[in-house]
C-alpha cells in the first residue's frame, strides 16, 4: 500500500494543507460529485486503503471479531490493532459518522454478505463431522 513521504513538512504549512483539504471536500454535495473527485484524485491503491480502512472502521463499530475482519479484509493483525486503537479513542463526532455510515441501507447489505460468508464457512466445518451439515452445504443451504 501507499505510504506517506517521510519527508517532514513544516507544521504551519501542514496544518493549512489539512484545512484547505477539509474545506475542498466538505464542498462537494453529491455522491456522484464526490466518488468523480475520489477516483480523480486517487491511485487505484490509495482508494482501496481508504475503502478498507472505513470497513475496517465499521466492523469493528459493528463489533466484528479480529479474525474476522482479517479474513473479510486481507489485513493484518497488526493494522487491526493498531485501528482498534484509534477507534477506541476516535471522537464524538468520529462514533456518530460510523454509526450513521453502518446504519445505511448498502452498508447493511455488505455486512449480510459477510455474515452470509461466514456462514457458509461455519456450515463447511460442520460439514465434517455432521451429516445434516454435509447435505445442506451441498445443496447449497
Amino acid at each position: 500500500m501507499p505510504r506517506a513521504s517521510r519527508r517532514p513538512i513544516n507544521k504551519r504549512l501542514g496544518n493549512d494543507l489539512e484545512e484547505s483539504f477539509s474545506d475542498m471536500i466538505s464542498t462537494l454535495q453529491k455522491s456522484s460529485d464526490i466518488k468523480q473527485f475520489l477516483n480523480d484524485f486517487l491511485t487505484r491503491e490509495e482508494k482501496t486503503m481508504l475503502f478498507k480502512r472505513l470497513m475496517l472502521h465499521l466492523m469493528l463499530e459493528k463489533g466484528y471479531k479480529n479474525s474476522e475482519i482479517e479474513a473479510t479484509l486481507g489485513i493484518r493483525y497488526e493494522t487491526i490493532r493498531v485501528h482498534k486503537n484509534n477507534w477506541e479513542k476516535g471522537s464524538e463526532v468520529y462514533k456518530l459518522v460510523l454509526r450513521k455510515i453502518a446504519s445505511k441501507q448498502k452498508a447493511r447489505i455488505i455486512f449480510k454478505r459477510i455474515e452470509n460468508a461466514f456462514g457458509r464457512i461455519d456450515l463447511a466445518l460442520k460439514a465434517r463431522n455432521d451429516m445434516k451439515a454435509r447435505a445442506k452445504f451441498a445443496t447449497g443451504g
